[in-house]
């Protein structure tokens, strides 16, 4: 690992570290008052957790996991680095679960350490996995997705979205219910169409990088999963506007194949942030009165827990990422990248402080400069 990866996954674990403590404790609303440290230990195991909770504690850790064995494992070799890391992240999660003991409104959990653990130690098998597909590039069947983990990772946040809480039931009434949006549904609005050709567009140029010869196939399979789980999961209802979007990417799929990479990045990211600019800003009526800028990340999700959360969370994690690393891919060096796509999200940001029913945040900009330093760490400028 060079020196210069090295600085930036330090800096990036820092990050991590700060809004895992952050986001888990905040308001910071602490009372000493009932029982002593070992009564309230003895309270771990009665909490519940939720389909949902599991999906957020693994992927919430998956990050500090891989951060903390990409630094040790230069050092300590890999199955001491995946250890390592583990344990450190429990260590980490077990101090913060049981300072929720005294966080009078937070829920501390046994399961939410098991599940903060498994995604530490995921995250690190998944670094190690990295560093070796690029030793043994050939003889690897998973070489897109390990030699390029950003795109993978932006990938597999827009299945999320559309999947999440990821509550699958086995219900044939229910199942008939998620298809009856889609029968009755009518012509879809063109807006709606648009952002999910956009996103599937997207989609397509990140699979010519994880799977050069068979983009198409990994980009019908992913189709395929998200059509399924609308209809298997509860709570979710397949949508014509996203049929559509499907359908219309497919078309559109050759004739961006045939552009240069760069010019077809180009297009998408101007296309992307369109739709970041118009979500943000519409219905673009402006008042004099400027309103405040949160500087809490995720503020909404941490001062009221919703089962949206966890799918707004990865619609975000989507769109700025696919913001950034798309700019990447137009020849912009990753701090180049990372700098005008942060920028103008924040600039965006700063425009709802004038709009009413808009929450402006640093949510999205942090985002953005996160998947800069992934980007930095992980991807090669001018590789495929």
């Amino acid at each position: 690992m060079i020196a210069n990866e090295r600085k930036i996954a330090g800096a990036l674990l820092a990050v991590i570290v700060f809004l895992i403590v952050f986001g888990s404790l905040y308001p910071f609303s602490f009372s000493l008052a009932g029982a002593g440290p070992l009564e309230r230990l003895g309270e771990l195991p009665q909490a519940g957790t939720t389909r949902s909770d599991v999906a957020a504690n693994v992927l919430l850790y998956l990050p500090l996991g891989t951060c903390l064995a990409w630094l040790l494992a230069a050092r300590h070799g890999s199955t001491l680095a995946v250890l390592g890391a583990t344990l450190i992240a429990a260590g980490l999660s077990f101090a913060i679960e049981f300072a929720q003991l005294y966080e009078t409104r937070r829920v501390a959990s046994l399961a939410d350490f098991a599940c903060n653990t498994a995604g530490a130690f995921l995250g690190g098998g998944l670094a190690l996995a990295i560093a070796r597909t690029r030793r043994r590039l050939h003889i690897s069947h998973f070489a897109g997705f390990l030699r390029h983990p950003v795109a993978a990772a932006i990938f597999f946040s827009w299945i999320g979205y559309r999947l999440s809480p990821f509550a699958l039931v086995f219900d044939t009434a229910e199942w008939a219910a998620s298809v009856a949006p889609f029968a009755d549904g009518g012509w879809p609005a063109p807006g709606d169409v648009l952002v999910h050709l956009v996103a599937w567009l997207t989609i397509r140029f990140l699979a010519g990088s994880l799977s050069p010869v068979r983009a198409t196939v990994l980009v019908v399979g992913a189709m395929g999963t998200v059509i399924a789980g609308r209809i298997l999961f509860s709570g979710l209802g397949l949508e014509s506007a996203e049929v559509a979007g499907m359908a219309a990417a497919l078309v559109l799929a050759r004739p961006f194949a045939r552009l240069a990479r760069p010019r077809a990045a180009a297009l998408l990211a101007t296309a992307l942030l369109a739709l970041i600019a118009w979500h943000g800003l519409a219905p673009f009526d402006f008042q004099i009165a400027q309103d405040r800028f949160a500087l809490l990340p995720f503020g909404e999700s941490l001062t009221q827990y919703r089962a949206a959360n966890l799918a707004d969370m990865f619609r975000r994690c989507f769109m700025n990422g696919a913001l950034v690393w798309l700019l990447f891919q137009t020849g912009l060096s990753a701090i180049t990248a990372t700098a005008v796509g942060a920028g103008v999200v924040f600039g965006i940001e700063l425009l709802q402080t004038w709009l009413p029913g808009q929450t402006a945040e640093i949510t999205d900009p942090l985002l953005a400069v996160c998947a800069g330093g992934l980007i930095a760490i992980f991807e090669r400028e001018g590789d495929p």
